[in-house]
């Protein structure tokens, strides 16, 4: 065994020897928490009183939740009374078994002296009636997707518990002890980018630096685990925003989240290099702020050569228009609506955010737009097939449509992300546009580098373990809408 087992196995004795009666320390409500970490729920299961307050459902069985750290959770709370008795102080009531077969639930009752109320905690964790020293508080195998506040990530989940015959092959989910409802897992230090798994990080820096990151960056993410389930989610598919058959965009909203208040509501919309690409390889984005509990947009538009400059900005502006409309029948704040737009779309984004001087008259503003990966000039030194079925084969016009150099509007707040391994070219053009927006708005826009990202990896990383873009945008939105709401205030 290493030197690192023997740590672990040194620390695990210390804390099972640690698992006696419960100290004086935790006699003001804790939680009565599993002990070894189960896969399925990082911040542990505690013992639970069904239904959040202050509904809680007193006369129903008991369960066990996601611990719900830094949120409302009196019905999480235990505390040990002596000499046998499991307490729930908000409540004034005391833990109590059904009966004493295998498969009989908990409940909490009014305390008496009954056997029912009485347990004992063992020293390696597990909790027996005192009459029946072979039957455990036992965690069920099976677990489910509880209600989550909105923001919190990940999704909680809950399982059910019962007493059933002590057992070694059971051990992980016989195991208990309480804790402070502020105690949370020491956290490693992280640096930017380690939330990105190294076969990852080194799959894709290959497929970079090999030059076939287009065709294959996608595969890499088809096996990483979501932070979420499909069946978070439901879809309203194909709505149309506007005339043309490419006016479309399906709403996302989550099904396990729950909010008193409208939610910001978030819009992506696709890349594919002005001739190419649809909403339908890029829910994932969408799905992932549903799960979260805000509203998820996923856009498409027309695409060049049909389309041409300013097309592609007024079609974010007319499906903006009609999620501002709509989207408060979804649970959506029409007055909280951010978009995001990648690579080609980042340029359609940037064109809709700066330029209103091309816009068709009475399109709405946002509350922020965000640009991953854009190119922001029409230069005709870089005059590619693309670009000129987008921009027009008249080179002597591409000075006034290019973004760079024509930013007019500067007051909504904006974000922009490039990715490590980007183009030079791509690169470049966010320091040119950067260095332009700064001058006419008296200060820097937020700006992030992608560590370990290529082109291609940031929309596919957004709903995975690798948070470094799906963080940002997080932290940009909520930033915004609490600077719009302070704001309103005054």
């Amino acid at each position: 065994m290493s030197s690192q087992n023997n740590s672990f196995a040194s620390i695990g004795a210390l804390v099972l020897i640690s698992l006696g009666l419960p100290s004086a320390a935790l006699s003001q409500g804790a939680f009565l928490k599993n002990l070894q970490p189960l896969d399925d729920e990082i911040r542990g299961y505690c013992l639970d009183v069904r239904r959040a307050p202050p509904n809680v459902d007193l006369e129903g069985r008991l369960g066990t939740h996601a611990c719900k750290y830094g949120l409302e959770n009196v019905d999480q709370q235990f505390e040990w009374r002596a000499p046998d008795q499991i307490y729930l102080p908000e409540y004034d009531r005391c833990l109590a078994a059904a009966g004493f077969d295998m498969g009989a639930e908990l409940f909490a009752r009014s305390c008496d002296d009954t056997e029912q109320q009485s347990w004992v905690m063992n020293s390696d964790g597990r909790i027996t009636p005192t009459s029946r020293p072979d039957l455990c508080m036992t965690l069920s195998a099976d677990q489910r997707v509880a209600s989550t506040p909105s923001w919190i990530s990940p999704v909680f989940h809950a399982r059910d518990i019962s007493l059933e015959t002590c057992a070694d092959t059971a051990l992980a989910r016989q195991q208990f002890r309480f804790s402070h409802v502020t105690d949370q897992p020491l956290a490693i230090a992280r640096q930017t980018g380690d939330t990105m798994p190294a076969d990852l990080r080194a799959a894709i820096r290959r497929v970079s630096e090999q030059g076939v990151a287009a065709a294959e960056t996608g595969p890499l993410y088809a096996d990483q685990p979501r932070i979420y389930a499909l069946e978070e989610v439901e879809v309203a598919s194909n709505l149309s925003y506007g005339p043309h058959e490419r006016h479309l965009l399906d709403v996302h909203t989550g099904s396990r989240r729950r909010s008193a208040e409208p939610m910001p509501v978030v819009m992506y919309f696709h890349g594919g290099g002005f001739v190419r690409g649809n909403k339908d390889g890029n829910r994932n984005v969408a799905d992932y702020f549903a799960s979260l509990g805000l509203v998820g947009v996923n856009a498409t538009y027309r695409l060049a050569p049909e389309a041409k400059f300013p097309d592609g900005a007024n079609d974010i502006g007319a499906a903006v228009a009609w999620v501002k409309d709509n989207i408060a029948g979804y649970g959506g704040d029409p007055d909280q609506i951010f978009v995001i737009g990648k690579s080609a779309a980042a340029s359609h984004a940037a064109t809709y955010a700066f330029r209103p001087d091309v816009l068709e008259p009475g399109t709405p503003a946002v509350a922020g737009v965000i640009m991953i990966s854009g190119g922001y000039g029409a230069d005709p030194e870089n005059a590619s097939e693309n670009r000129i079925a987008y921009f027009g084969d008249d080179l002597s016009r591409w000075p006034e449509i290019s973004t760079i150099g024509n930013i007019e509007r500067t007051d909504i707040p904006v974000m922009f992300t490039i990715s490590e391994f980007d183009n030079p070219g791509t690169q470049e053009s966010l320091v040119a546009i950067i260095s332009e927006l700064s001058a006419k708005q008296g200060g820097m826009p937020r700006v992030v580098q992608l560590i370990g990202h290529n082109h291609y990896s940031p929309n596919p990383s957004i709903g995975t373990q690798d948070t470094q873009l799906s963080a940002t945008l997080l932290q940009f939105i909520r930033a915004t809408v609490a600077g719009r709401k302070q704001m309103t205030a005054r």
